[in-house]
């Protein structure tokens, strides 16, 4: 961690007039307003002071996020929350999709399974060629099941990397 750097006369002077102009022209304190009215009250930039400059003597939060989104993208991106919102939605609607379709596989399996049990069980002598229909069914079912288990699986592993390629970017929560 660094320390402190003590403000210079110029730095203070800047940082009281943002806040008292943001105050007297009712602006709310979000660290986007500050940005902007830091920017444009230091000269750095002359088009946005003139963009602030043109505000009306009360200007809306749109007006501000406006000049936000033309100046500042990076931080005032009207989709910055809302993108991360739909992609994580995106892909959790695929993975939703995904456990679905495994459950109707499995239940599918368990239903082969229980006609399976109540046939033997109902039968009391089973030739040689039925007992092998039975065994090949089984198996086609069991290597049907586990394939589609196996493709799940690798599909979960798929959405699990591109949920954190898609977030990697992302500001770590403070905990």
């Amino acid at each position: 961690m660094q320390p402190a750097v003590v403000p210079t006369e110029r730095s203070t002077d800047i940082a009281a007039n943002v806040v008292a102009t943001m105050r007297q022209l009712g602006v709310l304190g979000l660290p986007r307003n500050y940005e902007i009215f830091y920017e444009a009250l230091s000269g750095t930039n002359r088009e946005l002071s003139l963009a602030v400059v043109s505000l009306s003597n009360r200007p809306t939060q749109d007006d501000l996020d406006q000049i936000g989104r033309a100046f500042f993208a990076h931080n005032h991106g009207p989709g910055i929350v809302e993108h991360a919102r739909e992609v994580i939605a995106r892909e959790l609607e695929e993975v939703a999709s995904l456990l679905r379709s495994e459950r109707s596989h499995i239940e599918k399996y368990g239903r082969i399974l229980d006609e399976t049990s109540s046939g033997l069980s109902n039968r009391s002598l089973l030739s040689q060629d039925l007992l092998q229909k039975i065994a090949n069914a089984m198996t086609i079912a069991t290597n049907s099941t586990i394939d589609h288990g196996r493709q799940v699986a690798s599909t979960l592993s798929d959405k699990t990397a591109e949920l954190e390629r898609n977030t990697s970017g992302w500001p770590t929560p403070i905990r």
